[in-house]
């Protein structure tokens, strides 16, 4: 072999254990006898809170609505027949600030074939006009059937109902979710106490029903539920008996110790 062979011979094998060397050094180091790290372990637990209150304002609402071949016509129907509607609720002493349009729609109506298709050329052949009120009463609630009964004898024929609300919600709502999270602790305590192990520093606390605990947790235990699969959240407050549900659902993880 002549020099310049010996030369790329040699210059080869350099580049050679330099690349096995910088291979070698993005290696691990592995230390024998380094102990091991067992995994954190986690409860979670869903918990439910509940307050129930009375509503203090009802919600009526109502509409008409009106159809004539010509917009001016459609209108002016409407106008009368809601004009007689907001007489009516007034004679009943309901305020003017008590009433308010909650909606009002003005459409033409276009000639169709016998599936419902409009035509091409869009031609017009009637206006319909609704128009919704709403009343509302912060007092005397038991009077609600009678503002209906005045809606739908003169004349409403639209959407007629009778929805109960709660002004303040904020200070209910406040002790639905310190019920939740006194559910969440007693739960967990009876769990972890069945089991034989204890309760350790919260790791999180959130609002709404959560299946996983979130984060960087590598392993996490979950509380059985009666059942094949958790139970969903509860439903949203409805009025029962004079009453509405006002609800907060609240999951926590604990560390186990």
């Amino acid at each position: 072999m002549n020099r310049m062979g010996r030369m790329s011979g040699a210059v080869a094998l350099s580049l050679l254990t330099l690349g096995t060397a910088n291979a070698a050094s993005k290696l691990p180091v592995v230390v024998e006898g380094t102990p091991q790290l067992a995994p954190a372990r986690y409860l979670l637990m869903v918990g439910y809170g509940l307050v129930r209150a009375a509503p203090d304002t009802a919600v009526i609402s109502g509409g008409i609505t009106t159809r004539a071949r010509h917009a001016g016509d459609a209108l002016h129907a409407n106008s009368q027949a809601m004009a007689a509607i907001v007489t009516a609720l007034k004679a009943l002493g309901i305020a003017d600030n008590q009433i308010t349009t909650s909606s009002f729609n003005f459409q033409p109506q276009y000639d169709t074939d016998s599936k419902g298709n409009v035509y091409p050329e869009m031609r017009i052949v009637a206006y319909t006009v609704t128009n919704m009120v709403t009343v509302t009463l912060t007092s005397k609630l038991d009077r609600s059937g009678v503002v209906l009964d005045a809606l739908i004898e003169n004349g409403a024929n639209q959407s007629t109902s009778i929805g109960f609300q709660i002004r303040d919600r904020e200070a209910l709502e406040m002790r639905a979710r310190e019920e939740a999270g006194k559910n969440a602790l007693q739960r967990a305590q009876i769990f972890t106490k069945a089991v034989g192990t204890e309760l350790g520093a919260v790791r999180s606390v959130r609002e709404g029903y959560y299946s996983d605990a979130g984060g960087d947790f590598e392993t996490l235990t979950v509380t059985s539920y009666r059942g094949a699969s958790p139970p969903p959240p509860p439903p949203p407050s409805r009025v029962v008996a004079g009453e509405q549900e006002i609800s907060a659902t609240v999951t926590v993880v604990w560390a186990l110790k």
